[in-house]
């Protein structure tokens, strides 16, 4: 950051070097330096979508301020931005799509290149959506991009098989199947994507399914392409179609959350309802629409009422995924399928999203100690402690100074780790009571010297000394396999499983492709490539 200030005025602000992700954090870094200056306080609110990086921008205000010998405090006062009314010129087009994350914008740059006008909605300030959180890419059959890069065994018939013994609807799935390929050779030939072998050891030719098993459906990745040049697939993909969206001419609205879906006499669906963030209602009216909310994560209620035994867990969704395009289309009678079935998380951060095993304390195999809302160890500390961590309140990972990683330095930076001097300096940081974390330390320390864990025979002991290092944990709601039933042209079905004239749908917002399992890799292709499968179907009829 560079600013120019004195004690008590902000003349100027400005990103000087930044390398967040331009869909996402780059708006922030575009926007939120202004609205810092124009209401003169750096409590002003962020970019709806893109928190993380809207507070790593007021910390570097504040450091700045304090590198030019300043109190940032005085800039710690209660505002709001009014920014201008968002303004909506265009209310009218041959296709509206609704949920701007990988399958909405997929759908969107689709329909448009069809020949289509398209709208496409945002409810948050920035687009990506719960796409930006995957970081595998996308399993596909018989693409001539597989072909060139020798997944010969890469094919329709291997490739189904792999999937449909989950309980997937065939018909979704064939349809999967068939249009993942020219997904692939198109998002390459349209959009210059640069696809790379995604797959991890050795392939049997001869049996190619052979790593495909029931602990791990992914198959050791076999199907797998990806797209890395940014950075990971989805980041890679999510940048190109933003620069895509632009020089096509679709109207994207952010901040504009749809609440309903318009029909006409007959029962089609003609148009969509929506809200501005600064208190617009507006109705947008077309020919068809595209259902591309994502899942329900961000909606504990929704969630709770579906899975109550996941009534302690968290999300790590970062999307404002809140079941809007599943409730809209159940008004309209439409059938949901396999909504019980969703992917968890084992150890997601409260409030960001998940952390990988080897990005824990000590690693896989972890030193940390894990207490709950009680200060009380209440597990065998490691990766895989979903069941007992969903029996608490609350869960906290306690852990010493060189356990930091870079990972958890980051995390750190973004103020998701606490820290004390001494065990009770850290308690009051995460809301501990004192005296009991305390006496849980200390009993873990007295068993480490014993060489015996007391409490639940854990074998990697090691003592929490010196100054300590916290942060609140959960159980993540990752991934929804269930959603609106589609058919294999992505129409929405009614509960006598017949097309709502109209009413398309992509991505986590649908049901039937992956029954009770994600494979990895499909995840991130039920958003490519059922985007770009509505796309097509959807334009298709509303241009007749």
């Amino acid at each position: 950051m560079e600013i120019r200030a004195t004690a008590d005025k902000l003349y100027s602000i400005r990103v000087t070097e930044q390398t967040e992700t331009e869909s996402i954090g780059g708006v922030a870094a575009e926007e939120l330096p202004g609205r810092i200056y124009e209401t003169q306080s750096l409590m002003v609110d962020g970019v709806s979508g893109a928190t993380i990086t809207s507070d790593a921008i007021k910390d570097a205000v504040r450091a700045a301020l304090l590198s030019g010998g300043f109190d940032p405090t005085v800039y710690e006062v209660e505002a709001h931005y009014q920014a201008e009314a968002l303004r909506y010129d265009v209310t009218e087009a041959d296709v509206i799509v609704v949920g701007a994350g990988g399958a909405g914008m997929t759908a969107a740059y689709t329909a448009r290149e069809q020949g289509a006008s398209v709208i496409l909605l945002e409810k948050s300030g920035v687009v990506g959506g719960n796409s930006l959180c995957a970081q595998m890419g996308i399993n596909a059959a018989d693409s001539q991009v597989q072909q060139e890069l020798g997944m010969n065994y890469a094919t329709a018939e291997n490739l189904k098989a792999a999937h449909i013994r989950y309980g997937g609807r065939e018909n979704v799935v064939d349809a999967y199947v068939a249009s993942s390929g020219e997904t692939v050779d198109w998002l390459r030939d349209t959009l210059n994507i640069n696809f790379t072998y995604g797959g991890r050891g050795e392939i049997d030719p001869a049996d190619p399914l052979a790593s495909v098993g029931e602990d791990h459906p992914s198959g050791s990745e076999l199907f797998m392409v990806r797209a890395d040049d940014d950075g990971y697939t989805t980041l890679t993909l999510v940048n190109a179609l933003t620069t895509a969206l632009d020089n096509a001419g679709v109207t994207l609205y952010k901040q504009t959350e749809a609440t309903a879906l318009i029909t006409d006499g007959t029962g089609r669906v003609t148009g969509v309802k929506a809200v501005s963030a600064d208190g617009q209602k507006i109705e947008f009216t077309g020919k068809t629409v595209i259902l591309a909310t994502g899942g329900f994560g961000q909606n504990h209620d929704m969630l709770v009422q579906i899975r109550p035994d996941l009534a302690n867990a968290i999300t790590d969704e970062i999307a404002p995924t809140t079941g809007d395009g599943i409730r809209m289309a159940q008004e309209l009678g439409a059938k949901t399928v396999d909504m019980e079935y969703l992917q968890t998380f084992p150890h997601a951060i409260y409030g960001d999203t998940w952390l990988p095993p080897m990005a824990m304390p000590g690693g896989f195999m972890t030193t940390a100690i894990f207490v709950n809302q009680d200060a009380q160890r209440y597990t065998t500390e490691g990766f895989e402690t979903s069941a007992d961590t969903l029996q608490q309140q609350a869960v906290y990972c306690v852990f010493n100074e060189d356990d930091l990683n870079d990972n958890l330095k980051q995390l750190q930076a973004r103020g998701f780790i606490q820290s004390g001097d001494t065990v009770e300096e850290l308690a009051a940081a995460l809301g501990l009571e004192p005296a009991a974390l305390r006496a849980t330390v200390d009993q873990w320390n007295a068993d480490c010297d014993a060489g015996q864990d007391s409490q639940f025979d854990r074998h990697n002991l090691k003592p929490l000394a010196g100054k300590l290092y916290g942060y609140r944990f959960g159980v993540g709601a990752h991934y929804f396999m269930g959603g609106l039933l589609i058919n294999e042209r992505t129409q929405v079905l009614d509960e006598n499983e017949q097309p709502i004239a109209g009413l398309y749908a992509a991505g986590e917002t649908t049901g039937g492709f992956h029954g009770s399992v994600r494979v990895d890799g499909s995840g991130v292709g039920d958003a490519f490539v059922f985007g770009h499968l509505s796309g097509q179907m959807a334009s298709q009829e509303a241009l007749g």
